[in-house]
């Protein structure tokens, strides 16, 4: 009888933590649309610029509770596409090489609402950096980059939500010399960084074990 009695108090009180630990995480897989965008090459030959199409995207959330409305957050986006350069007489773009872009971002999630709401928007930002596997012989290439964004979650059902997520993602592409002017200094050359400015719409589906 003791025995029993042992067993079911210790049922309660692990019941509830057993069911917050297994709610303490979600896996968001998405699919999307990447923006193009594009940046100058610092000693142009062949080509001035290098342009990354738009096209599909897809990847995955995983987002951990960290305080309150907080969640740590890893994404992982894949961006199957190709590489136009600029010709640096025209100005016009021809495709160059096909490319698989992947995008790892680190970072944080903050609802703007309560958990219980059905619907609960977010801002996020995170940073990383981006792959590229290059086709055609091309190098591959791996530089920094960062995300700025938001997005809404509308629950379904205690385990699963809709997610709706729009991004800034630029990464770094190169660097050069240009003018920077101000009224104390003038005139003066500086180190300017150009980014691969791109934009991403996505919608995905929240599942929470």
């Amino acid at each position: 009888m003791k025995l029993h009695v042992v067993c079911m108090a210790v049922v309660c009180v692990l019941g509830p933590a057993v069911t917050v630990v297994a709610q303490t995480f979600e896996v968001t897989p998405f699919v999307g649309y990447e923006t193009s965008g594009s940046y100058p090459v610092e000693n142009p030959t062949t080509a001035s610029a290098f342009r990354a199409e738009a096209g599909n995207v897809y990847g995955v959330f995983f987002d951990y509770p960290v305080l309150g409305n907080l969640q740590a957050e890893f994404e992982w986006a894949h961006n199957p596409t190709s590489y136009s350069a600029q010709d640096p007489v025209s100005g016009q773009y021809s495709t160059a090489f096909s490319t698989r872009i992947d995008q790892y971002q680190f970072g944080a999630l903050y609802y703007l609402s309560d958990a219980g709401i059905a619907w609960r928007p977010y801002v996020a930002a995170s940073v990383g950096f981006t792959h590229d596997s290059n086709g055609a012989a091309n190098a591959g290439r791996t530089a920094a980059g960062f995300g700025v964004g938001g997005g809404i979650t509308r629950a379904v059902s205690r385990h699963f939500a809709v997610r709706g997520d729009a991004r800034w993602m630029p990464t770094y592409g190169s660097n050069g010399t240009g003018s920077y002017c101000d009224e104390f200094s003038g005139c003066y050359s500086t180190m300017v960084r150009n980014y691969l400015q791109r934009f991403d719409v996505a919608i995905g589906l929240v599942v929470r074990p």
